[in-house]
Parts: C-alpha cells; structure tokens; sequence
C-alpha cells in the first residue's frame, strides 16, 4: 500500500441519507438472523495466519520470489481446506508482468463461494499477499501490509463458505501490488466472472494496528449512498469508523488509486477500501506480528464480515450506484 496522511469526508450521514431517499433507494437494516455475531470469526485461527505469513519463513513475500510463491501455496491450501472451489480452472492463476524478469511466476489466488440467490451479482473480496521481500538481509515481513488483510480474507471466506451470501463472493488474493497493483490489474482485465456482474469490490490493505482503534472506510466520496450501511454495521463494535481518504486532488491523501480497488475504480465498479493510517512499521522491517493491535484487528474483520451482509442485503442499491 501507499499512502499517508489524514483526511475525513464532509458528507454527514443526514446528507448522505437524504441522498439516498432522493434517489429512491431504501437502505435495509441488517437482520439480527443474517447479521454475524461475535463468534463469527474464529480469532484464533485469524492470528494464527497473520502470524505464519508474517514469519521469516516467508522471506517477505516478494512478488516472483520462492518467499511469495510459499505465501500463495499457503492461501490456496487454506481455501482449499474451507472447500473453496476455484473461481474458474484453477485456484492459482498466473500472470506476467510486462518487462520484468522473476525467479518464480508471479500468481492471483481466486475462489468463488456461489450466492444462494437467483438473479445473482458478484462481490470481490480482495487483499494482496505480496510486500518487499528481502532486502540486504533485512526481512520486511508485512504483517500489517498486508498479512492482515490475507488472513481476513482467508478467515471471512471459511465463514461465508458456511454461510452464503444471496450474491456470488468472490474472493481474490493478489500477487504483486507492491509492484504497481499488477495482480489486481490482471484480474480486472480478465475477470474469472463476466465483469458486467460484477457490482462492487471490498478491498483490505493494512487493516490490523491503529493504537486508536481507527479504521477507514475508503471510497464513499463517490458512493456516498453506501456509508449509511457503513456506519449501521459498525454499532456495538469497539472500532472509530472514519471516512475519507477519498478526495480527488488532494495528493497522497488520497487512497483511491492506493490498493488494489484502484484498478476496480478505472473499470467503473464501486468499490470500498478498508485500511488504517500509515504507522511507524509502514514499509519497515518493524512491521511485524508483535507490533498489530490484535484485540482492534478482530474487531475490524468481525465488522467486515457485517459490512459483507449488509451491503448483501442492499444489492439493489449497490448496483445502481455511480460514480
């Protein structure tokens, strides 16, 4: 991921539901039967895989590296395990990267966990896998950027795997975002689905340490309907939902272009980006598993795993959204 600095959005949830209401949209509360609970997310099982991706074996998880190749080995026996069938051929799609010359191929891992609908869209659950590698014998494990979001990924896919969503999910661990979102590129130019279903990606980047407890929600600037679903997912949950991030001109503050929803963006397909202020282990060897606030980083992927239903149960209005 790239970014830094801070901004918050303008648009108050009054606004924004007025908007809505003006567009003829209603936005459906969350069920108490379909909304997750606290059990949702096995945390256990969540830190133990932010734990092992982050872990010197894995050599920092470079992007054409045997370090990456182990990371992607990894996700894809563990969706494997969920009894998460491939997206389309495989589970491991390859891809290259124009010029660039790698040690081992570099490689999306795609699944699909079928919607339990008739007339079904498609969401993409997206969070790359990749980061720096190993340089000069310093280890940049990325247990922020991005072990985190990976292990979310993998976590939230066993869960919905037991319990669809009336849409297909799929869920797409990239390869080579720190090398100019390559993976989510390829995959947006060649989707596994017919892209004209696709209406809408979730994207984690860095979503596992903040000492406030503060998460934003990137992406509402331009979809400002959805941020009345985002608050409402949001209740009871120990976390600081903020939004923005999202301005155009304004730099570096903004992180629509900053993670793998940036290729999404380009293609015209809503997007949310959910990720953290940078820290002092952004992109530093300091990023490492003892640093995450692990008791906020349940809470973010219990909160996604909500925001995941009820963006589900607001299909209408996700798909008439534009930017």
């Amino acid at each position: 991921m790239r970014h830094c600095f801070f901004s918050r959005s303008a648009v108050s949830i009054a606004s924004v539901l007025a908007i809505t209401c003006l567009l003829g949209f209603s936005v459906e509360e969350t069920s108490a039967q379909s909304t997750p609970s606290g059990s949702t997310i096995d945390a256990d099982a969540l830190l133990r895989h932010i734990r092992i991706l982050s872990s010197d074996e894995y050599d920092g998880r470079r992007a054409g590296t045997l370090g990456g190749k182990k990371a992607r080995d990894y996700v894809a026996a563990s969706l494997q395990s969920s009894g998460i069938a491939a997206c389309a051929g495989d589970l491991v799609q390859e891809f290259q990267i124009p010029g660039r010359k790698s040690e081992l191929p570099t490689a999306n891992v795609v699944g699909l966990i079928p919607g339990t609908g008739k007339n079904r869209s498609v969401i993409v659950l997206s969070a790359h896998y990749d980061h720096l590698g190993n340089r000069n014998g310093s280890i940049f494990n990325g247990a922020d950027d991005n072990a985190s979001g990976t292990a979310a990924l993998l976590e939230l896919a066993a869960w919905f795997q037991k319990n669809p969503l009336e849409n297909d999910l799929v869920v797409a661990a990239f390869d080579a975002e720190e090398s100019g979102l390559r993976g989510s590129r390829a995959f947006v130019d060649e989707p596994c689905v017919d892209k004209s279903r696709i209406m809408l990606n979730v994207n984690m980047d860095m979503i596992s340490r903040s000492e406030s407890s503060e998460l934003y929600a990137s992406g509402t600037h331009y979809y400002p309907a959805m941020q009345p679903i985002l608050e409402s997912a949001a209740a009871g949950l120990p976390i600081s939902l903020l939004f923005g991030h999202d301005e155009p001109g304004t730099g570096s503050e903004d992180w629509t272009r900053a993670s793998d929803q940036g290729p999404f963006f380009d293609a015209d397909i809503p997007h949310i980006y959910f990720g953290v202020e940078d820290h002092p282990g952004y992109h530093n060897p300091t990023d490492e598993f003892e640093a995450i606030t692990s008791e906020f980083y349940v809470s973010v992927v219990e909160y996604i795993a909500k925001t995941l239903v009820a963006l589900d149960e607001n299909s209408e209005l996700i798909k008439r959204l534009e930017k």
